[in-house]
């Protein structure tokens, strides 16, 4: 049975982008737009990744990513934070949150294939990306 991964990217183009990286990965993908969706998504069924965009309106990927291990069950959801800023206090609140990995955009899209196996494998993320 495949692993499900919510992309969650305001941005059109990144959303396509992650879905053609992941199409030789095993896993069923679902697209949202912001942080809200992933959060009423996660509420009514639970995914085994979440690639999380850090700047988005409204909500932003750290605050997502709070709101995501507040809720019942959240601990437990394996979150890559996903970033065109490559600053380090945005690592370091989003590593202090539990998050599995850390890419900067622009990314390999075959590195982000290999780190999406291996987590949904239940394998550690490799790279020098890693937090």
């Amino acid at each position: 049975m495949n692993k499900t991964v919510l992309l969650v990217d305001d941005e059109e183009h990144m959303l396509r982008l992650l879905q053609f990286a992941l199409k030789s990965v095993p896993v069923t993908t679902r697209a949202l737009r912001s942080g809200a969706e992933a959060l009423a998504v996660l509420a009514g069924q639970p995914a085994d990744l979440v690639l999380l965009d850090y700047s988005m309106p409204g909500m932003n990927g750290v605050e997502t990513l709070r709101r995501i291990r507040d809720m019942d069950g959240g601990g437990g959801v394996k979150v890559v934070m996903l970033t065109a800023r490559d600053q380090t206090a945005i690592r370091q609140e989003a590593a202090g949150l539990n998050v599995e990995a850390f890419l900067t955009k622009p990314f390999s899209p075959s590195d982000l294939a290999r780190r999406v196996l291996a987590l949904t494998a239940g394998g550690p993320p490799s790279g020098p990306e890693s937090v």
